[in-house]
């Protein structure tokens, strides 16, 4: 297992870029209790729509940020994020809906 500067790097973590990683271990790993593991499964360009949806509940911001540079979350999602109570989440999410719409 590799380290970093906050200590060790979990094998989920490690496993979440693995390209061949497969749709129900995506899911498994989206409920990971690790907001970075949460965030690196939010920003796979192959993640699952049920993954995005269910992180779209998440209260990690590293998490929320990642679904809202996702191209693929589903716009309501980033609708939902656009109410969101934290300022900059909710900002991101109304600048995605924006540029969505040109």
């Amino acid at each position: 297992m590799s380290t970093s500067p906050a200590g060790p790097v979990s094998e989920e973590l490690e496993l979440v870029h693995d390209a061949g990683l497969a749709s129900q271990d995506l899911l498994r790993l989206a409920v990971d209790r690790r907001p970075s593991v949460r965030a690196a499964v939010a920003r796979r360009s192959d993640c699952p729509v049920a993954a995005l949806m269910s992180l779209g509940h998440d209260r990690d911001p590293e998490v929320l940020r990642a679904l809202i540079a996702n191209p693929r979350t589903p716009a309501s999602v980033i609708r939902a994020l656009a109410d969101h109570r934290t300022p900059a989440i909710a900002d991101a999410a109304v600048q995605r809906l924006r540029n969505s719409l040109r």
